[in-house]
């Protein structure tokens, strides 16, 4: 009579024990990161009919619970926390997972300069693809690797792309010589009646005449910027910009469709229909002079003309034409043979007030013409080093002129970018909500490396615990989802931040209290089956 209940207390001692054991080890676990708390979920024992009192308790599950625990701050560039849904995805180093999915966002560098866990599988993202990115838009790959930030730094890249995104005044005067006179050889510097560009030094040279001449071709704005060579040699371009003039609808050589929204080159002046300013843009390239402290002209454009006699340019002259709206319409480049002929040439900066550049001299480029330059680096020894040596022309350098603007009122350096960069270490990481992890390294190159993966899985609670916080698809769980953070319901990442183990410890004290008392009013029904059992035997 005895036995029925003393099968069902012991039912509830080992339910509580388990329940205990339960909350011990999320007790245990209240300060390990990335730890999901556990629950014991019980269930009653209960056959034949519903007169029957009943056979016990059993431990039905033991639910893990995957809400967000406390984020709090590090400061150490290679912590990532989850604010919301998501695991990490780690290569599996011993080989017997494809991957392995974690919470817990403390990462490291390993000896080969991958991220990876404390305990060495690789974290796995979504690597750049330089073939299809640009300086301002990076495109990632759309198949998982490991992250690798050291390697990208360890050879040179030469500079083949720039950018310029500039404003410059329109309220600016010409700067031409309006007396159309020669001044002291310098031929009378934009608007002169010799070429601007030339195909000698000298043409270079009268834009840059002492201050003290009636004009001393300097520009209206000037701006900078280092490019690298093959070597990771450094390189100074220099971009001068010269306002050259307003051409009106009377004297214009462009036509504008409205219908297409595209113009027309005209060849010769007062075809056209459309008012626009002229700029001229001047490039030098320059090398630093340690023995004078100088800078001084390194770089040369490469040119053959009509004649076969090589040439050699100091610099590249580009004109860019704004319309009424500021909006840029396109650039031009003064032709090889006009720039080879020089003295003899139609004059590329020629200014008869309100006149169009001779359309047979100038070459329309659209809005990213191509930079070709030769540069002899005698302290590296680099030869040709800013591109393909086996090119004729020399080296070749996309520049973007499209979001150059000129609206009044002042000049305004919105940003220059170049894509080269020298050998450098790396100094620094940071990663940003969405995933995108930026590398900084010491030659001052800031650049997205990779973006970090993200999974998810139907039932959570079927994933195979491994220890240390990582978890293993199973059958049960459903195949792994996979993406990146802030999309398709994927948290947020934090950086230089880690996610604390969601263990409400006074919660789980109440609930050991609680256990405890199931525990012992077990215990208690087996003493009183023994009173009573005894208590029989004596009669």
């Amino acid at each position: 009579m005895g036995v029925a209940y003393d099968l069902t207390a012991v039912s509830g001692l080992n339910a509580a024990s388990q329940g205990l054991g339960v909350i011990s080890n999320n007790l245990a676990n209240a300060q390990t990161m990335g730890y999901k708390s556990s629950r014991a979920e019980f269930s009653d024992m209960f056959y034949g009919a519903q007169s029957t009192p009943g056979n016990g308790v059993r431990v039905d599950s033991i639910t893990q619970d995957f809400t967000n625990g406390t984020i709090t701050d590090t400061g150490r560039d290679l912590d990532m926390a989850i604010d919301g849904e998501g695991f990490f995805i780690l290569e599996d180093r011993t080989g017997k997972y494809e991957n392995v999915y974690t919470r817990n966002g403390s990462f490291k560098l390993d000896k080969d300069g991958y991220v990876t866990s404390q305990e060495g599988n690789k974290v796995q993202g979504y690597l750049l693809n330089p073939a299809l990115s640009t300086e301002r838009n990076p495109v990632f790959e759309t198949t998982l690797s490991s992250i690798d930030l050291d390697e990208l730094n360890k050879t040179p890249k030469s500079t083949d792309e720039m950018n310029y995104d500039i404003n410059v005044d329109g309220e600016e005067d010409n700067n031409v010589d309006a007396t159309q006179t020669p001044i002291a050889g310098i031929e009378n510097s934009v608007g002169g009646d010799t070429a601007l560009a030339g195909s000698a030094l000298s043409n270079i040279e009268k834009l840059v005449a002492p201050e003290t001449e009636a004009y001393g071709g300097y520009p209206d704005f000037s701006t900078n910027k280092i490019v690298y060579d093959t070597l990771g040699g450094e390189h100074r371009l220099t971009t001068n910009f010269y306002k050259r003039d307003v051409v009106t609808e009377a004297n214009s050589d462009l036509t504008y469709n409205a219908a297409t929204d595209t113009y027309t080159q005209e060849a010769a002046a007062g075809v056209g229909n459309t008012k626009y300013t002229s700029w001229l843009a001047q490039y030098t390239m320059e090398d630093y002079d340690e023995a004078t402290g100088q800078w001084v002209t390194s770089g040369h454009r490469e040119a053959v003309p009509a004649d076969g006699t090589a040439s050699a340019d100091a610099g590249i002259i580009y004109e860019l034409r704004f319309d009424t709206n500021g909006n840029l319409i396109d650039t031009r480049e003064p032709t090889v043979a006009a720039l080879a002929t020089g003295a003899n040439s139609t004059p590329t900066g020629q200014d008869t007030a309100n006149n169009p550049l001779d359309p047979a001299t100038w070459t329309p480029t659209g809005n990213q013409p191509n930079m070709e330059w030769v540069v002899d680096n005698p302290i590296t020894g680099a030869n040709d080093p800013l591109g393909n040596p086996a090119d004729a022309l020399g080296v070749s350098i996309d520049v973007d002129f499209k979001d150059m603007t000129q609206f009044a009122g002042s000049y305004n350096l919105r940003g220059v970018t170049q894509n080269g960069y020298a050998i450098g270490d790396l100094v620094g990481v940071y990663t940003g909500k969405d995933g995108v992890i930026e590398a900084r390294y010491s030659n001052g190159r800031s650049v997205p490396v990779a973006q970090l993966g993200m999974a998810n899985f139907n039932d959570k609670n079927a994933l195979e615990k491994l220890g240390g916080q990582s978890y293993a698809e199973s059958f049960a769980s459903g195949a792994v989802q996979i993406g990146t953070s802030e999309r398709n319901g994927y948290g947020s990442i934090n950086a230089g931040a880690l996610e604390y183990s969601n263990v409400d410890t006074a919660g789980e004290l109440v609930h050991m209290i609680q256990t405890q008392r199931t525990y012992q009013a077990s215990a208690q029904v087996i003493q009183t089956s023994q009173t009573l059992t005894q208590t029989i035997l004596q009669l």
